[in-house]
């Protein structure tokens, strides 16, 4: 039988799955088109095993392998569940890991819904872990619409675009991205950056997982 993953490629970067909280009906992975992954993913992998599987890669030749522009892409962590309802697992690994991978960014893929109270202090956080990146993901341009895509389980449109605008403010380099399936892409793009993302991107969708 072969041993749970902790680690995939998406699609050349290194991404470390760090849990299974979600705050949504589905996983960013299973709309990215790759089901089939999420059963292959250990549920509630440690940092311990975070802290291995990112090391190997990079002994392996991880960077090395990459094309020139994905170099600087560094790891990514997202998965089944959603980091920031992950902060305890990040607050143990990040450190470890920055102490041996000096200057390799860090980037969150998150749905950013989180109570706006808590936003600053979240977003400080994540500062102090030396994360740099956070691409959030924003699929419609108002609440009744994004309420339909993302149907989420905690919070909604208004807390995903304060946590945008938030995140900005901090100093985080945030992004807002939906998959190749959304519609009315140019009004998810201008809301995107009159939040204070610097960009709005369109990912494709996995053709076989």
């Amino acid at each position: 039988m072969t041993a749970p993953l902790t680690h995939y490629f998406d699609p050349q970067r290194l991404t470390l799955h760090c849990g299974s909280n979600l705050p949504a009906a589905q996983s960013l992975l299973q709309r990215s088109g790759r089901s089939a992954l999420v059963s292959q993913l250990t549920p509630a992998p440690t940092p311990q095993q975070l802290l291995d599987a990112a090391e190997l890669a990079y002994q392996q030749g991880y960077e090395q392998q990459a094309a020139t522009e994905f170099e600087l892409q560094g790891l990514a962590i997202a998965g089944i569940g959603d980091p920031l309802l992950h902060l305890d697992v990040l607050a143990a690994f990040l450190p470890a890991f920055k102490a041996k991978r000096h200057g390799v960014p860090i980037t969150l893929l998150t749905y950013g819904l989180v109570d706006a109270q808590q936003a600053p202090a979240i977003c400080q956080q994540l500062l102090e872990l030396e994360v740099e990146r956070l691409e959030v993901y924003l699929p419609a341009s108002n609440p009744p619409a994004y309420q339909q895509a993302v149907k989420p389980t905690r919070f909604g449109f208004s807390e995903v675009c304060q946590f945008i605008h938030t995140a900005g403010d901090a100093g985080l380099q945030v992004s807002c991205f939906a998959y190749a399936s959304v519609a009315q892409q140019s009004e998810l793009r201008a809301l995107a950056l009159d939040l204070g993302a610097r960009a709005f991107v369109i990912k494709p969708l996995a053709v076989n997982d």
